[in-house]
């Protein structure tokens, strides 16, 4: 799969920061941040640790999702909002994680 090939749940900006970078995923439809190390087409546990940096994000009023909240086990999250055809995908794709649902890119 080429890198936008399916609508994403989120948008991508990259932040550089000294001799590295830090993916920014900003979801779509909710006012969450989450940080990767990479870009792809979706996430299931690449997800960073919010560096002190991010807190601006929360000064603006928008909600970064730590690392351990975004790969909690799906089994661990209450799930029972998701509708069968929300559930579809998730299954296809072997998605097991909370941002793995958050951050996705299919259609």
């Amino acid at each position: 799969m080429e890198e936008g090939e399916y609508p994403r749940s989120f948008h991508i900006a990259t932040v550089v920061e000294g001799a590295g970078e830090r993916v920014v995923l900003c979801h779509a439809h909710h006012p969450w941040i989450a940080l990767a190390r990479e870009r792809r087409d979706w996430y299931t546990d690449a997800f960073l640790a919010p560096p002190p940096w991010a807190r601006i994000f929360t000064d603006l009023g928008l909600t970064v999702r730590d690392r351990v909240q975004l790969t909690l086990p799906l089994s661990e999250v209450d799930t029972s909002v998701l509708t069968r055809d929300e559930w579809r995908p998730v299954r296809l794709h072997g998605i097991t994680t909370l941002g793995g649902v958050l951050f996705n890119a299919w259609d």
